[in-house]
């Protein structure tokens, strides 16, 4: 017999063995459904090139969403850019991306208010660290788990002091 429970002998360790089966067996069923829910989620990746190109891909692993998002971004331009210098991978939640002049903000957040703090901490440290010639941010656009767009608008910060919800 594969379970013999040698601990306790007679009856006892005859049903201590049915439950290490039972419970064993029960493992096995449900672990191949546990593994699949957790593939059926697909890495998201967003990629922003300084000149403002962008780049979305949704993928089953991490490294077929990058190379989509990456393929993507370069498509979108004539010229050199350095898509794939700063992205972000994801499963769950949704990307924000702001563009400062040359420098990005791109974060990962589990909803829109989060995302918007998150933004606004980084905008303050950077603020902090360039001073006043720091440039303007402009909202580029804001992406769910699934790669779709969810906002997509030119919209300026003024002075950096709060940034625009999603209805503006």
């Amino acid at each position: 017999m594969l379970f013999q429970l040698r601990i306790w002998p007679g009856c006892m360790g005859q049903r201590a063995a049915r439950r290490l089966r039972t419970a064993c067996f029960a493992l096995l069923v449900a672990a191949p459904g546990l593994s699949a829910a957790a593939e059926e989620t697909n890495w998201t990746v967003l990629t922003v090139a300084r000149n403002a190109n962008w780049g979305i891909a949704s993928a089953r692993t991490q490294g077929e969403a990058i190379v989509g998002a990456l393929q993507r971004c370069q498509a979108t331009t004539a010229d050199e850019s350095d898509c794939g210098a700063e992205l972000v991978t994801f499963k769950s939640g949704l990307a924000l991306a702001l563009l400062c002049g040359d420098h990005r903000v791109i974060v990962t957040a589990n909803d829109s208010a989060e995302a918007d703090r998150l933004a606004l901490d980084r905008l303050v440290v950077l603020r902090e660290f360039y001073g006043p010639d720091f440039p303007v941010c402009q909202h580029l656009l804001q992406i769910d788990a699934r790669g779709a767009l969810t906002t997509f608008k030119a919209r300026r910060l003024e002075g950096g002091k709060a940034l625009p919800t999603s209805s503006d």
